[in-house]
């Protein structure tokens, strides 16, 4: 039996009053156990439970893992100043975390804070597998999701990422060209999302072009803003990526999506072939 550490992190973070979670070590089932269940189906997990007792460990609940103190540590290691302040007074009272995040958010440091949660619950988790002899395995899960207006600083640092520049000489010129692009529905940009950060993302930009008839409507797909971290390329993430854009292309009746790019491998996978300089996937529709 090999646990994902993912599912065994998701039941420590959804443990609360009433709901606790279990563990059974010799089929790797997590097993729920709530008070708000109707009683025959409470009955059916209680004596399920029983019958595997030698093989079931209890899994700890947000308050055994550090509760608040993971928040007060977050906070212990910002600078001193009034995000900090405002942090440590979220935290006195009923709703401490639902306002801790608010004031999170509202100071910018609301996915730092996420990304931090999540390396301690992580490493928790971790040291529990160890100390109980639990054998596990770190599988990453993706969320794919697609860039709206809101995301718009967001947009222009991976264009700098991608492009390798640190400087702001650009934001301005960018932050015109995506607001643009967004507004006429022009840009399609997918996001991976990893461990509560942007880990890949690409996009796909509808251009006009004179109607032909193969395609009437006179727009082709272009792929841009393509980017990577480093230790993430042999994932499949960019992969997958560009198979979202090429359905949602076809989703849109658009025939055909060119590319300027040196992803040889991650095109030909894709089924784009090579024409002149550039690379070119018909898609057929409909």
């Amino acid at each position: 039996m090999t646990l994902d550490l993912d599912d065994l992190i998701d039941a420590m973070m959804n443990s609360q009053q009433g709901v606790d979670y279990y563990l059974n070590t010799k089929t790797g089932e997590i097993i729920m156990r709530s008070e708000y269940l109707p009683i025959s189906e409470l009955n059916d997990i209680e004596n399920e439970l029983d019958e595997n007792w030698d093989f079931i460990l209890e899994i700890p609940d947000q308050r055994e893992v550090g509760g608040l103190s993971i928040n007060r540590k977050f906070i212990w290691n910002l600078p001193d100043g009034k995000a900090k302040d405002a942090l440590n007074t979220a935290l006195n009272g009923k709703g401490a975390y639902r306002r801790f995040k608010d004031a999170a958010k509202n100071y910018g440091l609301l996915d730092r804070w996420f990304e931090f949660e999540d390396d301690y619950y992580t490493e928790y988790a971790r040291n529990w597998c160890k100390d109980n002899e639990v054998a596990f395995t770190e599988v990453p899960k993706i969320v794919y999701r697609h860039a709206t207006r809101r995301d718009l600083k967001t947009l222009i640092d991976l264009k700098k990422k991608e492009l390798g520049i640190q400087e702001d000489s650009l934001d301005f010129e960018l932050e015109r060209y995506f607001s643009n692009q967004m507004r006429m529905g022009n840009l399609y940009q997918i996001f991976a999302w990893w461990k509560m950060k942007i880990v890949a993302t690409g996009a796909v930009v509808w251009n006009f072009y004179p109607p032909t008839l193969e395609q009437p409507n006179g727009r082709k797909g272009l792929l841009v803003n393509f980017w990577c971290e480093e230790e993430m390329k042999d994932k499949g993430y960019l992969e997958e990526i560009t198979k979202r854009l090429i359905e949602e292309t076809k989703a849109r009746n658009i025939s055909e999506i060119v590319a300027q790019s040196n992803q040889n491998e991650l095109l030909e996978k894709c089924g784009f072939e090579k024409l002149d300089n550039s690379w070119v996937r018909k898609i057929r529709l409909k």
